[in-house]
């Protein structure tokens, strides 16, 4: 069944596969929560931001950050599998989770993940239906 085990234990370590994709399964909520935690706190005063909360937006503007957490997370629990055992692979999976999120938000905020320009796209294409500057509030 398994033709090349020695590439399924370089990929997936000593430990079961299902400890493996649990690993990753917990990494992905937990850098999901990170990033709707970061989302439930935008500036919708920002003239870069809808003020009604928007998917499509909030995807297109943190697309390098959700590929960058696609990307980089297998890599992580894949190490952390290395070095940690099975009883700290759950702590490990949410530290890597929540840290390879907060790395990647770094990184957007630095410009080397920026996506400001699909968004900016999004957000012309969202305007008619969706303001993006809140009006001015008289005194």
């Amino acid at each position: 069944m398994n033709k090349y085990p020695d590439f399924h234990k370089f990929i997936f370590g000593d430990v079961a596969l299902g400890i493996t994709i649990g690993s990753l399964v917990i990494a992905y909520i937990c850098a999901l929560v990170s990033m709707l935690i970061e989302a439930s706190n935008r500036d919708i005063t920002s003239s870069n931001t809808p003020i009604k909360f928007s998917w499509k937006f909030f995807t297109f503007a943190n697309l390098a950050r959700i590929i960058a957490n696609v990307l980089l997370i297998p890599i992580f629990v894949r190490v952390a599998i290395q070095y940690f055992s099975p009883d700290w692979l759950l702590i490990a999976s949410v530290g890597i989770g929540a840290g390879v999120d907060r790395l990647a938000m770094v990184f957007k905020k630095w410009g080397v993940l920026a996506t400001d320009k699909l968004a900016a796209k999004v957000a012309d294409k969202l305007a008619p239906e969706q303001p993006t500057v809140i009006p001015p509030v008289k005194p």
